[in-house]
This record gives C-alpha cells, structure tokens and sequence, in this order.
C-alpha cells in the first residue's frame, strides 16, 4: 500500500522522472535518505516500473494513432497472440477485454500504408485471428501515462 509521502514522491516523479531526490526531498519536506529509500523501494517492488522520456509521437514521425479491436476465435491462441504483440513496437498497449472482441491494441504508425501493413501482414494474419476493426484518431484531447494518485 502506498502511504500519503509515497503518493507525493510519485506526482513528483510522473510530472517529471529527471528531477532530483533533493528536489523531492525538499518539495515534499522530507530528508533526501527517505526520498532515496522510498524510490529505490517502489523500484524493487515494481510500484515504479521505469523511468522513461515521454516523447511526442508526431515529433518522431509517428502521426497515426488507431485503436484495433481483435477477435481470436481460439482460446488456446490468446496467450500466443500476446506474446507475439509484445514484440510488435508499433503496439503501444495491448489489452485483453470483455465484450465482443478478444483484444483491443493502441497503435502507432508513420502512414496509412504501414497501419495496413501492420494489420494485414501482423495481426489478421495470426493464426485465431477471425476479424478486427480499426478506429483511427482524429484529435486527441487527453492522452497521459499518469495513474491518479489521489483517489
């Protein structure tokens, strides 16, 4: 369970993963030892997965955003399917759900030509895979990796 100092190191952290512990430390109004023990703690424990650059997809080249909903029709092929989205970099995030579909991918790609690339020569033709549908994004209003603290 994260307590109230964990909780503010973590904001801290999520706004800005460079900064240093004495900045922390003397934000949140702790010693610079607690701050290091408490991160270093949540790194072990996995509560801290990776300190990471956020970088703006458009800046990188990346100006197609879509969501593709998957339906495998085995169940024996979802734990195959997973594995091999992992190791697709185009897949930002890849999320077993409920519903009419077996799976819902967030994906990034340069152009429309390697979006259909991705669907047609990766993903439809995964063996299970029986159809998908793909929502391309218009606009985003909101897109964050912040998990909120203070619920």
């Amino acid at each position: 369970m994260l307590d109230d100092t964990d909780r503010k190191i973590l904001a801290v952290l999520q706004g800005d993963a460079s900064v240093r512990q004495s900045y922390i430390a003397n934000l949140i109004g702790c010693p610079i030892s607690t701050v290091n023990d408490r991160i270093s703690r949540m790194r072990n424990n996995g509560t801290i997965k990776n300190l990471v650059a956020n970088i703006d997809a458009s800046k990188a080249g990346l100006n197609i955003l879509a969501f593709i909903s998957v339906l495998i029709d085995w169940n024996k092929s979802n734990e195959t399917f997973s594995a091999a989205v992992k190791r697709m970099p185009e897949v930002l995030e890849c999320h077993n759900v409920t519903g009419d579909w077996s799976y819902l991918l967030k994906v990034r790609a340069i152009n429309n030509s390697a979006l259909e690339e991705l669907i047609s020569n990766k993903i439809k033709s995964f063996p299970g895979v029986t159809r998908s549908e793909t929502i391309f994004v218009v606009q985003t209003d909101k897109e964050t990796s912040a998990v909120p603290l203070s619920l």
